[in-house]
């Protein structure tokens, strides 16, 4: 089987085995900007990988519950390999490369979904899950129900009114399943922590009114929805498969990433680094892993981090509340970091004490304001009762664990609004046999589509 490999359409490469590797051969007319990822420039000779796909091509295959949909849907065109599983996929996803069979042109007419609807729906799993089926031909990663949404706008730009519509996927739409109820809502207060603060660029989302679904504005596609961005994450730098994405160091992914950073701008990029990483233990999100740290560009000399996106916070979960940070820091894996962190933010990020100490106090705040959001919220809708007890709780042992280990009456925290509005005691966490990682994303080990 070979492959075509476009470039914001344009077919730029191919993509085939030979033995027991797998190549990324150029075409002779690709010029030097139609390189398909960063750590592969366009040249003569061919790129090979042993045994699977290189990195690049695997960081947006579908995973868990996507995964099992496609299998079930597409069945007879998989034949174990990733290879066949891009075949499928590849014409449509994130990012600004594309892949197909060769000679199919990139792109599929899906139904247009509105979005707004969408919103103000009662997302059941059953209703959601039948979105997930219709919209699954996407390479996308992540192991939560998920799709690229298509949707039908007349006024886009070169397309005349009453005539064509053109059909655009400028969302990530996710929802909620038994392990982690009100995704949704989770991760959209959760994300709000630092996006309040405007100090480092942040997806934008959007939480359905029953606080089951997300809807996350892409940030690799133009107005119209044409993806414009190459997007890579560490985890593809790193040359690792994405079952590995949790067993690098932040160093790791600190040092994959920077390197393609151009120098005018590595200092202010780094700072944003650092708000990604400090916002994670705040908010306890245990599953912060080297996909979820990406740069993206439209050529080399704008490389960047890309806006940060799938922040939650897994210890609102019994399931994995003991969970330990997905990476670890300065050698160690733990929600108290002690004078490491402060090391990290000094030696890797350039950052010193003072500011360091001034980060972590604005996020602090952040939080506080944003969980007498969630308590309001609470109030008026019941059901949210439960996962904004979880999360307050964590919050509050996120912001403890960072900030100095001198206690200061003057520091404000979150318990005087949990007692105030009633909350109980977190749900004890269930006893888990799994350590070093977080399980919210995905089981290890699954990494070819059998």
């Amino acid at each position: 089987m070979k492959l075509d490999v476009q470039v914001r359409g344009k077919n730029v490469a191919r993509l085939y085995p030979e033995g027991d590797e797998y190549l990324l051969k150029y075409s002779a007319g690709a010029l030097d900007t139609d390189f398909v990822s960063v750590a592969m420039p366009v040249r003569e000779e061919a790129w090979r990988w042993p045994r699977d796909l290189h990195p690049f091509f695997r960081q947006n295959l579908p995973e868990g519950y996507l995964l099992s949909i496609i299998r079930e849907e597409f069945g007879p065109f998989l034949d174990g390999t990733d290879l066949s599983l891009l075949a499928v996929v590849g014409g449509a996803g994130i990012g600004r490369v594309t892949v197909t069979p060769e000679g199919a042109a990139p792109g599929e007419e899906l139904q247009p979904l509105q979005i707004e609807q969408l919103l103000t729906a009662e997302n059941t799993a059953t209703t959601f899950s039948q979105l997930v089926r219709q919209y699954a031909r996407a390479a996308i990663s992540g192991a939560v129900p998920k799709f690229l949404a298509p949707e039908t706008n007349i006024s886009a730009p070169g397309v005349p009114l009453g005539k064509s519509t053109l059909r655009t996927s400028r969302y990530i739409v996710k929802g909620s399943d038994d392990n982690t109820p009100y995704l949704g809502f989770n991760e959209f207060y959760s994300m709000r922590v630092l996006e309040r603060l405007n100090v480092a660029p942040v997806a934008r989302t959007r939480m359905s009114a029953d606080g089951r679904v997300l809807v996350v504005d892409r940030f690799d596609v133009d107005a119209n929805g044409t993806p414009t961005f190459g997007i890579e994450d560490a985890c593809s730098l790193l040359g690792l498969p994405p079952n590995e994405k949790y067993r690098p160091s932040t160093e790791a992914a600190l040092r994959a990433t920077r390197a393609y950073l151009p120098f005018a701008v590595a200092h202010s990029q780094l700072e944003k680094f650092g708000w990604h990483i400090l916002t994670n233990y705040v908010v306890r999100n245990a599953d912060c892993h080297t996909k979820n740290i990406a740069i993206y560009y439209t050529q080399l000399a704008d490389v960047a981090y890309t806006p940060v996106y799938d922040i939650v916070t897994t210890q609102a979960y019994p399931r994995y509340a003991t969970n330990p940070p997905g990476l670890s820091v300065e050698g160690r894996k733990t929600w108290a970091p002690g004078k490491s962190m402060e090391k990290f933010f000094k030696a890797r990020l350039g950052i010193a004490a003072p500011d360091y100490k001034q980060m972590v106090e604005r996020l602090c705040e952040s939080a506080v304001e944003v969980g007498r959001e969630m308590i309001e919220a609470a109030k008026n809708e019941p059901h949210w009762h439960d996962i904004a007890k979880q999360m307050l709780h964590a919050w509050n042992e996120g912001m403890a664990s960072v900030r100095s280990a001198r206690k200061d009456n003057k520091l404000k925290g979150l318990t005087r609004y949990i007692k105030a509005a009633g909350f109980s005691d977190p749900t004890p966490p269930e006893r888990r046999s799994v350590i070093g990682r977080s399980e919210l994303l995905g089981k290890p080990g699954s990494k070819k589509s059998k």
